[in-house]
């Protein structure tokens, strides 16, 4: 009976409270703010904005300063000092223009922001799964461990009675070893995937937290019809979308180039005082190879953005529908799982415990079912966390990390 109790609690033994934690919802809000990669992606926008003035703005006037008559080497004569102020005025449209590729790189580059959030937030939640993963895991082997040395107290007692031969208690201390080389292993795995879960929070958490995670399977609810759907508006999208505009804005600027700009002139002469200047300068536009092989690369340009802008969207409906898939398949397995495994195992484990008992099966049949139990439990632990993984990826699929 102590047996069967044992056994039965690895199943249920609650785990221990801690008292320092960290959410979901709390890692995804470090993150936004500290993630380098989102900052970075934050100072994007600013060196936009900053670009988007120095297009915008005018060309410096130039004043000059110019005196005639000096009479190098010969009596003094009359001498005369010019001032001019000279001001290069684009021809019109050009200006317009610039402000537009200013403003479409702006606009791109906070398109860039939220899908770098939602790149970062599927990274976050991932890492934060497989940290939960391995908490799960070690919990359970832990929980095992305990069953095992109540086991051995069971054993040792059993052998002195004559009930149960020495082979027995052996054959438990090599499952405890192993068992405490798989938790060594799993400790490994937590510190490693716990570092990952900090660098994607910035570093603002020094030391390692318990995570809180709910192990309740929650089937994804959306068609794969609402996710293609939904595809269509993400920020990924909308950047490149913004691209093309951008280029295609520097395209017509480029065409622009051929027309001509002005430069307008002042003068002021110090003898001559009401007789003021004006000069207005136009360039000639006789050799139009530097323009034409702009306009040429404009359009290449814009062209390979606008490749770019669909084949992002085949990657992001191709991604979609393969994570799609391998969910379904996970869900299929996880009701398999809820349905029939598990129940099925703790079936077999509690009449192995009662045949064992009845001295009708042996030592080593009740550890072959404890260990189809352990791994079915396990087994469950990575498909449910599988399950996570795939949702968490859902929601970038097809786009890079």
């Amino acid at each position: 009976l102590l047996l069967a109790t044992l056994l039965i609690s690895v199943f249920f033994l609650p785990l221990a409270a801690v008292e320092k934690t960290l959410t979901l919802e709390e890692a995804i809000d470090l993150a936004l703010k500290a993630n380098p990669e989102i900052l970075q992606a934050q100072q994007e926008i600013a060196a936009w904005r900053g670009l988007g003035l120095q297009l915008t703005s005018w060309p410096l006037p130039e004043l000059s300063f110019s005196r005639e008559g000096l009479n190098i080497g010969q009596k003094k004569g009359e001498s005369e000092i010019n001032l001019s102020l000279q001001q290069l005025v684009e021809f019109p449209g050009k200006r317009a223009l610039r402000r537009e590729v200013g403003g479409h790189g702006v606009e791109a580059a906070s398109w860039r922001l939220e899908a770098k959030k939602r790149l970062v937030i599927s990274q976050v939640k991932k890492a934060y799964y497989l940290v939960a993963l391995s908490q799960e895991t070690l919990a359970y082997y832990r929980s095992l461990v305990d069953f095992l040395n109540q086991s051995l107290r069971t054993a040792q007692l059993r052998y002195e009675a004559g009930e149960v031969p020495y082979l027995d208690i052996l054959r438990l201390e090599l499952e405890k070893l192993r068992l405490q080389n798989e938790i060594i292993m799993t400790e490994k795995d937590q510190e490693e995937r716990w570092a990952e879960l900090a660098l994607l929070l910035g570093g603002e958490i020094k030391e390692r937290r318990e995570v809180v995670f709910d192990l309740k399977f929650q089937p994804l609810t959306r068609s794969l019809e609402d996710l293609l759907r939904e595809a269509e508006g993400r920020p990924s999208l909308a950047a490149l979308s913004q691209e093309v505009e951008r280029i295609k804005a520097e395209t017509e600027l480029a065409r622009k180039s051929l027309l001509p700009d002005f430069r307008l002139g002042l003068y002021y002469p110090s003898l001559r005082t009401s007789s003021w200047g004006f000069e207005i300068q136009t360039f000639l536009p006789l050799w139009r190879t530097q323009q034409k092989g702009a306009t040429a690369e404009a359009l290449a340009r814009q062209k390979a953005a606008e490749i770019s802008l669909e084949f992002q969207r085949k990657k992001i409906v191709s991604g979609i529908t393969a994570v799609f898939n391998r969910v379904q398949s996970l869900e299929r397995r996880l009701h398999l799982f809820q349905q029939t495994l598990l129940e099925e195992a703790r079936s077999m484990l509690n009449l192995t415990i009662t045949l064992y008992a009845q001295g009708k099966v042996g030592f080593l049949d009740l550890l072959e079912v404890y260990r189809l139990n352990r791994e079915t439990r396990l087994a469950f632990l990575n498909t449910l966390f599988e399950h996570h993984l795939a949702l968490a990826e859902i929601e970038v699929a097809g786009e890079s990390e």
